[in-house]
Order: structure tokens, then C-alpha cells, then sequence
């Protein structure tokens, strides 16, 4: 048993799905399903339940009792990486939820590491697979699109950004602010869940997404992340709606429009997660880095930055 079979066990966990941990480790549910088998033999007692016809993963009596094993297993490989990587440069392990990369921070990360000698490990997840790794401390900070209580986890508002209308390019467009009503649902690019709140941009967001555009129509493409969207960015029959930040990035390199909506959604706002006790070398590691996300989004984002 390693360290990725811990991972996999608590990726199954927190989604009551193998196939959906699967996914999100880059595993085939072939593979998911003989390590988590291999697993339990060499413990020697079953983590799930197994039921026929039954898709959800339901930890068994033990399987919960050793999560809080895995847990606290995995928490201390955090931080020996930690201790191993201090001697030669500040490290720090962020969880992500991934619309916050492109265009957003990508820049300072890589300011991080050929400026000021950082080791980084980023990976993006759901936001509420996010909460759970800082809680867990296998990660040192979290970025998420909603704010939730969680166990252990510090929560801080740190920007703000509008959400705008992202249309194929149009020479003559009017700038005029668009109805989203007016806006056909079939040729909609949808970055989240149509049944999942905490997909995409978020509660706050779904409900006015809901109220304005028909939830049981069709989208034309439905994608958990936004980064797959951006293939369907070149077409010539479809809208979507993103961060302003993020649609002004993508606009140097794609032929979009950006328009305003009104009503407007609600703005996204950006939380910042980090565990209330935190090892010292952790701690360290993520002031040093607050600082310099502090003074990044005071230069690029000032009207957004929510950090004092």
C-alpha cells in the first residue's frame, strides 16, 4: 500500500463513486477498482460495501474508521515532502479549482518558481474535494468559488470578478448590455452541472443561471472544467458566460466578443483556504506566498483584490 493508493481510497470517499475518483486520479475504473481491491486484502478487511445494483461507494464500519487513518497518513507524507524540499527551496502544495489557472494566477506561479525559488504542487479539483484536502492538510491552500463550513479550514474572501458574456467575434457587435433570457439555452457552452450547485461558478451563480435561462433545456456542451471549453471557442454558433478576467485572457488568443449582461450574475468571488493549524513549515511557506498573492492582485486585479 502507497501513497497513491491512500489517495485513490479518499477520492472514492469523497465522491461515493469509483468511477468518478477514477476520473479524477487519471485511472481507468479497471485499474481503481484491482489497486482498492489489493488494498483490502493487504488489510484484510473490506473499506466499501458491496451491493448489487448499487453504484454508490458506502464506506463499511472500518472503511470509515480507517479514512481517519488514511487521513492523518497522508497529512504526515505532506509534510515530510516538505521537510525533505525546505533545505533547497520553500514549497507549498495548492488545490485548485482549475478557472482560477489560465489567465488568472499562471503568471505569478511562474514568477514563484524562476523568481523566488519555489517547489509547487498544484492540482485542481472540485471545490468541495478542495475543502476536504486543506482540512486533511494534504494540501497548504485551497482556492474555491463558494464558501462552506468545513472542519479545521479558514476561509478568506481574497477577489472579486463580474461575469460577462463570451459570443463568437462579430465586427459590428454593440456593446449594449445583453438580456440573458434573449439567449438561445441549445447553444449554450456550460462550464459546471446542470444538477450539481457546486460545479462551475458556483450556488449563487446556478440559481441566477436558473431563474434566466431554462434549466431543462439542453446545453450544446456541457464541461466540468473550462479549459475544455475553450476548444469550442472558435465556432461560429455559441454563447457562454466566464469571469471577465478570464475572458479578457482568452481574447488574445481566440475571435471572441465580450459583452456585459443585465441583469448581471452575481460577481465570483475567490476564497482562499488554509488550515487553521498548520505545521510551522507550512505556515511559513504560505505567508511567503500570501505576500507576494497580496501584492499580484493589487498590481493586475485592483479593483477586484479583496486582500488587505
Amino acid at each position: 500500500m502507497n501513497r497513491g493508493d491512500l489517495q485513490l481510497f479518499m477520492t472514492i470517499l469523497e465522491e461515493n463513486n469509483l468511477i468518478k475518483a477514477a476520473e479524477l486520479l487519471y485511472l481507468s475504473p479497471s485499474t481503481a477498482g484491482a489497486r482498492l481491491r489489493a488494498m483490502e486484502d493487504e488489510l484484510g478487511f473490506e473499506l466499501f460495501e458491496r451491493k448489487r445494483g448499487v453504484k454508490t461507494a458506502l464506506p463499511t464500519p472500518k472503511g470509515q474508521d480507517f479514512a481517519r487513518l488514511a487521513s492523518q497518513m497522508l497529512a504526515l507524507w505532506n509534510e515530510a515532502d516538505q521537510i525533505t524540499r525546505s533545505q533547497e527551496k520553500p514549497a507549498l502544495s495548492i488545490a485548485t479549482v482549475d478557472s482560477f489557472l489560465d489567465h488568472n494566477l499562471s503568471p505569478l506561479y511562474r514568477e514563484l518558481v524562476s523568481d523566488h525559488g519555489f517547489s509547487l504542487d498544484i492540482k485542481c479539483y472540485p471545490a468541495d474535494m478542495i475543502y476536504s484536502l486543506v482540512s486533511s492538510k494534504q494540501a497548504d491552500v485551497g482556492f474555491a468559488l463558494y464558501h462552506t463550513s468545513c472542519p479545521h479550514v479558514d476561509v478568506v474572501p481574497i477577489m472579486e470578478d463580474e461575469m460577462v458574456l463570451v459570443l463568437p467575434h462579430r465586427k459590428d457587435a454593440s456593446q449594449e448590455a445583453v438580456h440573458p433570457s434573449s439567449l438561445p439555452p441549445e447553444k449554450e457552452l456550460l462550464t459546471g452541472s446542470r444538477f450539481n450547485s457546486n460545479l462551475g461558478w458556483g450556488p449563487e451563480f446556478k440559481l441566477w443561471h436558473d431563474r434566466y435561462i431554462n434549466p431543462q433545456a439542453r446545453p450544446l456542451v456541457t464541461a466540468s472544467s473550462i479549459s475544455i471549453l475553450t476548444g469550442f471557442l472558435e465556432g461560429r454558433d455559441y454563447w457562454t458566460i466566464m469571469p471577465a478576467t478570464t475572458a479578457n485572457g482568452l481574447k488574445a488568443h481566440y475571435p471572441i466578443t465580450v459583452l456585459p449582461l443585465s441583469p448581471a450574475p452575481p460577481g465570483r468571488t475567490l476564497y482562499m483556504l488554509t488550515h487553521e493549524s498548520p505545521s510551522c513549515l507550512s505556515a511559513k511557506n504560505t505567508d511567503i506566498f500570501s505576500r507576494y498573492l497580496r501584492d499580484y492582485l493589487n498590481i493586475h486585479c485592483p479593483q477586484g483584490c479583496l486582500m488587505e
